[in-house]
């Protein structure tokens, strides 16, 4: 076996209370993982995803230089370090597997106060990065000339829990702004929605919480991101731009 592989090894099980331990954990036997560490075996393809996967490492991180394992392993060490004084370390992404699916993009319908009569439209993006899931949501209303436009930008966080996401985002700026999301997969045959509540700090016309249902319907099949960005805005209620499902459920008395 390669010796950067054994000697790597080695060092992360001095890291351990026992080899015994590891090989319980890992589901290992400890005999043939002996033969790891003394270099008279190699682990296969299997055995050794199973133990990067428990030390929190790539395969072929395994097998790199030792000077340069040691460097991989401690800017590695120093995250987690980071990631457990974190209160919401366990939270978020929740259950990584149900959320990847609602990856992508998606029109935010709700109201606000800065159009009492109209429906205010978003565009909102979830995407994967090292594990966890990220939303970067663009606002874009008219400003104070017929051509001009204000735009804001919020990034936040997204988790998957008992059958809900949770969407916490802020603004980029100086006394931004907080908004959080909880929304609900739907039935089958609406499987491009996700209907919920919304509440933040709504900037116009005053800096007070408000609250709103919510429904973020997914954009599969835009050319551009411009495209996107051009149904954001607000609309009136009886638009015909605004799918009748969303005008329904922003309408809907009581839950």
């Amino acid at each position: 076996m390669e010796p950067n592989l054994r000697k790597n090894l080695r060092f992360l099980c001095a890291e351990k209370p026992s080899v015994a331990m590891i090989c319980r954990e890992i589901g290992i036997n400890h005999q043939q993982f002996s033969k790891y560490l003394s270099g008279r075996s190699r682990p296969s393809a299997h055995n050794l995803r199973r133990i990067a996967d428990y030390f929190g490492l790539e395969e072929d991180q395994l097998a790199v230089a030792h000077s340069d394992f040691l460097r991989i392993y401690r800017a590695n060490r120093a995250t987690l370090q980071t990631r457990q004084a974190d209160p919401l370390t366990g939270v978020f992404p929740g259950d990584i597997a149900r959320l990847r699916p609602f990856l992508g993009a998606y029109q935010v319908f709700f109201n606000a106060p800065v159009a009492q009569d109209g429906i205010v439209v978003n565009t909102v993006f979830l995407d994967e990065r090292n594990g966890i899931v990220y939303s970067r949501l663009i606002e874009t209303l008219k400003g104070t000339s017929q051509t001009s436009r204000r735009w804001t930008r919020c990034d936040g966080k997204v988790a998957y829990q008992d059958g809900r996401m949770f969407v916490v985002d802020t603004e980029r700026r100086d006394e931004s702004a907080l908004s959080m999301y909880i929304l609900a997969p739907p039935p089958r045959q609406r499987k491009q929605y996700l209907f919920g509540t919304m509440c933040f700090l709504a900037s116009l016309p005053r800096r007070t919480p408000y609250a709103s249902k919510v429904v973020w319907k997914r954009f599969d099949n835009f050319r551009s991101v411009r495209e996107l960005f051009e149904t954001c805005g607000v609309y009136s209620k009886s638009s015909l731009k605004v799918d009748p499902i969303v005008r329904g459920f922003l309408d809907e008395k009581g839950n």
